[in-house]
């Protein structure tokens, strides 16, 4: 794609790039990240740029890869007259966060054992289209779980109470209110509390580095 560097860590994809575009699409990175960027992300961020009513400019942010409409780190901004509102930007499961659990071991230590354990790893947490958790709930226990987060969690054995301090908004949103999501969105997640989801999520396994 015709990109330019438009300063330092800004790059521009222009409208004449992509027929339908309204506004460029512009990626905020450094020169090593640009490099080594998924190309995916310059087909959805210049896609996010066709829509209508968006401001200014379809943005990426440094941590841009392959997302679900938007790439992950894609940010945009719409007209209250003519925009557009949609889960389709990012899809149904809009929740994504990082978490890490640190252990002891030692990469020689596990080194030998990594294909056990990633075996075990994929038959304990659930993932894939379709696929279900350990914790089944009817509708009105799961809009329970959207109005309390991860109280709800602590309250029936899921977490600690220190979890609440390490979640963004302390593992609830104030004003949540599952009158206003779909039938849809509820009939899709309501199977899906305890799963690692689809598409671009991920459980990863990592060597941390010491001095």
């Amino acid at each position: 794609m015709e990109m330019k560097k438009v300063q330092d860590g800004v790059w521009e994809i222009p409208k004449s790039e992509k027929e339908g575009m309204r506004v460029p699409a512009r990626i905020l990175a450094s020169d090593k990240l640009m490099e080594i960027m998924d190309k995916g992300v310059f087909n959805q961020i210049t896609n996010v740029a066709t829509l209508p009513g968006i401001q200014k400019h379809a943005l990426c942010m440094p941590d841009g890869h392959w997302g679900y409409g938007f790439p992950i780190g894609g940010v945009a901004a719409f007209s209250t007259d003519d925009g557009v509102i949609s889960p389709g930007g990012i899809g149904f499961d809009i929740n994504c966060g990082v978490r890490l659990m640190r252990t002891d071991l030692t990469l020689d230590e596990v080194k030998p054992r990594m294909t056990t354990l990633m075996d075990n790893l994929f038959k304990g947490v659930p993932a894939g289209v379709g696929s279900t958790g350990i914790v089944k709930l009817n509708k009105e226990t799961f809009k329970q779980v959207m109005v309390k987060g991860v109280d709800w969690c602590i309250e029936n054995g899921y977490g600690w109470q220190e979890d609440r301090d390490r979640i963004e908004e302390s593992g609830r949103m104030k004003g949540a209110d599952p009158s206003k999501v779909s039938h849809k969105a509820i009939s899709r997640g309501v199977d899906q509390l305890g799963t690692l989801g689809s598409g671009n999520h991920y459980l990863e396994v990592q060597v941390g580095l010491t001095d």
